[in-house]
């Protein structure tokens, strides 16, 4: 059991489990005017054998907790997955007026194999009689399905990872599978094992249709721990090709703090949660009763910038309940939203009665950068100590006049820069609250 923390670091608007820990965001869906979000859980503030949370939300920011989804059984733990909303009941499990939330997700035993789950209520899911859907006796990694429907095949699609590349299958029911291409492990630029892919398309701003494939990658030194990149291509509904616009790992994110990253399947627009942690050190972070947390929703868009092409971009879905945006000065309490302009470098500090500062901005090099070095609790790990994992910094995709937007929750911070073409993802935990913005 953690010890119990100096300070509440718990964030008000990004969700955490009420105790325990938790993971990569599963089974993200919209249906009948909620949004459904599953989580990998364990009841103890450090990972075990991993469970389904879930919670609902009608603003993305406000979570009800319900009861846990899915737990282990004797084809072993309930690792990572997506769900769907079966609205035309195309798998059979519905029924009349009920149609289905139906769960893809790995059964991590001696081999991972993909299995199973519906509900007819949204809360209660019953385990499918044939698991696992997807059988596997050969593999060690072969996990995390993402289900979305394929418009080029008329059909349900996956893509899962499998150790050092993704593979794709293809369903009419949800039930039966047939595997119909891979992708890699050519054109990764990135160290890591292979975790939770998505794919899906997004309308370039001259309107092509371009299809994004995400991948994280496991934490290595290389990478500042755990990431998640992205590639852009096309999807011919069996496998997708990169384009090759990129020749080293492109991340979706530019902190640290951003991992398993996937959209919901259902809302109009292309809305992602990550696990607002890193695999180096999470295990290790003050915050007593729960561990971890996720961030916030991000709409994503493409945008061509004039230094890098085409990039994604994101936008935080938060409805102004951070509040209207304050600049330099006094903090007002510990959720805010901090805007702060300028051309050339630039930089403010967050500082609080400790002496303890949060430093970011843009340096001479035309980089945005964060500093957390002195933000606050350090020693609770090694390597969140290290100069490595303390100083984050990307090069703007823009020159000229700039903008950072930070938004800021207890212990969790994201900034975005330049249209969302740049984000940082950090947490920090200072010793007291950041009172002052000062340059």
């Amino acid at each position: 059991m953690s010890t119990p923390a100096p300070r509440d670091f718990r964030p008000a608007l990004h969700y955490t489990p009420q105790s325990g820990w938790i993971n990569d965001p599963n089974g993200l869906v919209y249906a009948k005017g909620q949004y459904h979000l599953f989580a990998q859980y364990y009841h103890e503030p450090v990972w075990g054998p991993m469970h389904w949370a879930h919670a609902v939300s009608r603003d993305l920011l406000h979570w009800e907790h319900l009861p846990i989804a899915l737990a282990p059984d004797d084809l072993g733990a309930v690792f990572s997955g997506s769900a769907v909303f079966d609205q035309n009941n195309t798998s059979g499990l519905g029924r009349e007026g009920q149609a289905p939330l139906v769960a893809l997700y790995t059964s991590h035993g001696d081999f991972e194999q993909q299995s199973l789950a519906y509900s007819l209520d949204g809360v209660h899911f019953e385990k499918y009689s044939g698991n696992p859907v997807i059988p596997n006796q050969e593999r060690a990694d072969f996990r995390d399905p993402k289900v979305f429907w394929n418009p080029v095949k008329s059909c349900w699609s996956l893509v899962l990872a499998a150790g050092d590349h993704v593979e794709f299958f293809a369903s009419p029911d949800l039930l039966h599978w047939t595997k119909t291409g891979r992708f890699g492990p050519q054109g990764n630029y990135s160290e890591g094992v292979w975790e939770c892919p998505d794919l899906f398309p997004l309308a370039a701003p001259d309107g092509r249709e371009v299809w994004v494939l995400l991948l994280s990658n496991g934490g290595c030194e290389a990478n500042h721990g755990s990431r998640t990149q992205y590639f852009t291509g096309s999807f011919n509904g069996e496998t997708f090709t990169a384009d090759g616009r990129f020749t080293q790992p492109e991340f979706i994110d530019s902190g640290y703090d951003n991992y398993a990253g996937v959209t919901f399947f259902g809302p109009e627009r292309r809305l992602l949660v990550g696990w607002a942690a890193n695999w180096v050190y999470a295990a290790q972070t003050p915050t007593g009763v729960y561990c971890n947390q996720m961030t916030l929703p991000r709409a994503l868009t493409l945008a061509d910038t004039p230094k890098g092409g085409l990039r994604l971009a994101c936008a935080p879905v938060e409805g102004g309940a951070f509040g209207p945006a304050v600049e330099a000065g006094p903090l007002p309490g510990e959720v805010f939203h901090l805007r702060f302009s300028g051309q050339g470098a630039g930089s403010l500090c967050l500082r609080n009665e400790r002496g303890e500062e949060l430093a970011f901005g843009v340096d001479e090099r035309n980089q945005a950068f964060v500093d957390r070095s002195r933000a606050g609790l350090r020693d609770f790990d090694e390597n969140f100590a290290r100069d490595w994992y303390s100083r984050m910094e990307a090069p703007r995709l823009y020159d000229g006049p700039w903008t950072l937007d930070l938004y800021f929750d207890h212990s969790i911070c994201e900034l975005f820069l330049d249209q969302g073409t740049r984000a940082f993802t950090f947490t920090v935990y200072p010793s007291a609250p950041y009172t002052v913005a000062a340059p």
